[in-house]
Order: structure tokens, then C-alpha cells, then sequence
């Protein structure tokens, strides 16, 4: 796959930096795929995941995160995904996305799959599909590589997809190879060292909270936050009240001892 020594150390510093970013879902999605395209020399990146799914039928899609393309595409993404949702893959792979059923093949023989866009159809067929002709031309989007692992608890898929604009050469074994082992590496934290939305994390809170919170795990007092962020004592008061609530915990070294664990636990548990 002719990935070198020095690639290797680029994925496992990439690893690393995804997960001093664990309790944050969509920063640490986003730095993984910004790392993804930056050693794949790709334009833009997509994570996905499944809900409710069953054998060879698609349940709910999820996107997870977006990065390398503006604010207005960005939007349309979700809603061409979800043309998948629901429907069969046989179905999918006839009507939308080429090859599609022989990806799903690999998954369920191995666990895991990771493909260039080459192997699961040929030019002429994917470019004549829907899922090219109606969501990634107005993307700027052509060639790209898809991987899907089996992660969390409980088990889904999620998916990532790696791409290059129009004009720029097809991906080859070093960057499919790159993108094995990057996914490899990550896909078993997910859930377990890495917190997704359904885990206690800085999913959802405001900004504000999330710059107390940051103080906090300084060390910085109530009252050294409320000098810090130009907030009343009684106010930063509150949002240390929020937090407590938001982190299921009662007490600051209740709320230390979980961010020194780096352990996600699922929302509603004690």
C-alpha cells in the first residue's frame, strides 16, 4: 500500500490529538476528518452513522460531521444521505449508488471496509447515478474512498468518506491504506474513549458554559471564572449549578475525577 514509516507516525499523532479532544463530539469528529483529508490531500470529509438498521436495509442515517466545504453545501448533505434511509441496498445500489451491495458484502464477511470509489463501480456507471449527478456534481465533488467500521456500544455503523474535487487525480493504495489504518485506530474508541452525543459531554452546552467549564479544569475558583469571563459571582454560580446538572454529578471533584477518567459515560446513567 506504500505507506511509509513517516505516515504511520502522522496517523498515530493524529490519533492522539482526536483524543485530547474526547469529550467534545463534534471537535474531535472534525479534527480527525480535517487530519483524514490533509494526509489524504482531499478537498472535503463526512462522518456518518446508522440507527435501527437490520441486515441489507438501511435504518436512519445520521451526518455526523462536515468539514472542506462552505457553510451553503454543507446543508445539503443530510438531506441526500437520508435518501438511503429506510430502503434496501440492493435497492440503494440499483437506483443511487453503484456498487453499494458490494460494500455492504465486505462488511458483513470482515467487519470492516475500506474502498476506493474505483472498486465498487466503474466511471461511467457512477457517473451516470443519482448519487453523482444530483449531490456530488453540485458539490464540486468526484472521486473518493468510504470506510465503515462497526463501533460503540450498542454496535452500529459508522462511516467515513473521504473526497476530491473535480480535476484532481483518483485516490490511490497509499491514501486507501491511510484511511484503513487511521479508521482502524479510531474506530474502537468510539464510545469507549471517545464520546459521541449520547454520552455526558460538552455536547450542547452554550458557550458561555463551555468557558466556564474550560476554567474550571484549569483549576480557577468560582470567583477567579467570574473575574476571567467579566461575569458576576452569583451568575458563574449558576452556570457551575448547569454544569453539575448537565455532567450528572454533584460536587467539583465529581466533575474533576470524570474529565481525569477520560471515560465517556451514557446520559441518564449514575
Amino acid at each position: 500500500m506504500d505507506i511509509s514509516l513517516n505516515d504511520v507516525s502522522q496517523v498515530i499523532r493524529l490519533v492522539r490529538e482526536v483524543c485530547d479532544r474526547w469529550d467534545d463530539p463534534q471537535a474531535w469528529r472534525e479534527h480527525l476528518l480535517h487530519g483524514a483529508c490533509a494526509l489524504m490531500n482531499a478537498r472535503s470529509g463526512m462522518m456518518l452513522t446508522e440507527h435501527e438498521g437490520r441486515m441489507y436495509h438501511f435504518g436512519r442515517l445520521s451526518v455526523t460531521s462536515v468539514v472542506g466545504l462552505p457553510a451553503p453545501m454543507k446543508t445539503l448533505v443530510q438531506p441526500m444521505i437520508s435518501e438511503m434511509a429506510h430502503r434496501d441496498y440492493q435497492d440503494v445500489s440499483d437506483n443511487y449508488i453503484p456498487g453499494l451491495t458490494g460494500v455492504y458484502d465486505a462488511l458483513v464477511r470482515q467487519g470492516w471496509v475500506t474502498v476506493p470509489r474505483s472498486q465498487m463501480s466503474d466511471s461511467e456507471t457512477y457517473h451516470a447515478a443519482p448519487y453523482y449527478t444530483d449531490f456530488r456534481k453540485q458539490l464540486d465533488l468526484d472521486d473518493y474512498v468510504v470506510s465503515i467500521r462497526m463501533v460503540d456500544l450498542p454496535c452500529r455503523p459508522e462511516g467515513i468518506s473521504i473526497d476530491r474535487a473535480h480535476g484532481a487525480p483518483p485516490f490511490g493504495d497509499r491514501e486507501v491504506g491511510l484511511l484503513k489504518l487511521l479508521h482502524d485506530e479510531i474506530a474502537p474508541l468510539v464510545g469507549v474513549r471517545l464520546a459521541t452525543e449520547a454520552h455526558l459531554c460538552r455536547d450542547g452546552l452554550s458557550k458561555r458554559l463551555r468557558e466556564t467549564l474550560s476554567l474550571l479544569l484549569e483549576g480557577k475558583s468560582e470567583k477567579e471564572v467570574a473575574f476571567h469571563l467579566d461575569l458576576s459571582i452569583k451568575t458563574v454560580h449558576e452556570y457551575v449549578g448547569m454544569l453539575y446538572k448537565h455532567f450528572q454529578v454533584s460536587s467539583r471533584g465529581e466533575l474533576l475525577a470524570y474529565f481525569i477518567r477520560r471515560e465517556p459515560m451514557r446520559r441518564g446513567m449514575s
